[in-house]
């Protein structure tokens, strides 16, 4: 596909939704599957209309949990508008699933036998906005946190945790929060992971490796389990919940002074 720069520029603008980009908070917090638009130019992919309205597409109930969490925090946040399905932001470039070809066995029409040009076209859409928006906003900050949430049930297999904290290294930050969720977590009857559902330490994973871990920043992916969302009391407790801990967890930062790389 080719389109005119000014069509390219005008669909990169919508690439990124920025939160509260002049707040002073030492967090910053990403939500790279928050949206589940397709650009104009790709219709749906090729793809029944349903299948752009579930997890295959974004991750349900994190736009508004991560907007609740800038606004309470007074934190910046950064949110991706595109779906996954056309490009995810969370993957290299050179990672199947960065344009992935099908969904669980499903192919997707739209990215299969995709050429370097049109790589380079989704790239300039959908992946270079959200890293020219995300890169003015680190410095000064202390801790990076990207919110997903995730299936019950994944391959028939039922996930036996509500909110997992993600990490790759072991930091202050981290064990502050991870001590705060199972400290708060209990009377609510919530389980918490460590480094579950999934184990960052054995998947790939780009925004948190790229904008924190390389620049020596503490963060961990927050992943919570979509079932939560289900109705609006019980997203506000969860909301509070994540909130209470990441404002407790401030005083595991590392010193105000430490400059990041």
């Amino acid at each position: 596909m080719q389109l005119p720069p000014n069509m390219v520029a005008a669909l990169a603008a919508e690439a990124a939704e920025v939160l509260r980009p002049a707040a002073a908070s030492p967090l910053l917090l990403l939500c790279e599957h928050a949206g589940a638009r397709v650009p104009a130019p790709w219709g749906g992919l090729g793809l029944p209309p349903a299948l752009l309205d579930t997890h295959y597409a974004y991750d349900p109930g994190v736009d508004g949990l991560t907007r609740v969490l800038s606004a309470r925090l007074e934190a910046p946040a950064v949110l991706a508008r595109y779906s996954r399905i056309f490009l995810d932001y969370n993957r290299f470039p050179e990672d199947w699933d960065h344009i992935r070809p099908d969904l669980g066995g499903i192919p997707v029409p739209a990215n299969l036998r995709i050429s370097a040009a049109e790589r380079t076209l989704r790239r300039a859409i959908a992946a270079t906005p959200l890293d020219q928006a995300i890169r003015p906003l680190l410095p000064g900050r202390r801790a990076v946190v990207s919110v997903h949430s995730f299936t019950p049930v994944m391959a028939g297999d039922h996930r036996a945790v509500d909110i997992g904290v993600l990490w790759r290294q072991d930091s202050g930050f981290v064990r502050a929060v991870l001590a705060a969720l199972h400290g708060r977590a209990a009377g609510l009857g919530l389980r918490i992971g460590d480094n579950a559902p999934y184990d960052w330490r054995r998947v790939v994973a780009y925004s948190l490796q790229a904008h924190a871990l390389d620049r020596g920043l503490p963060c961990f992916y927050l992943e919570v389990n979509n079932a939560l969302f289900s109705d609006p009391a019980t997203s506000e407790t969860i909301a509070t919940l994540i909130a209470d801990v990441l404002a407790a967890a401030l005083s595991a930062l590392p010193d105000a002074g430490r400059e990041p790389r």
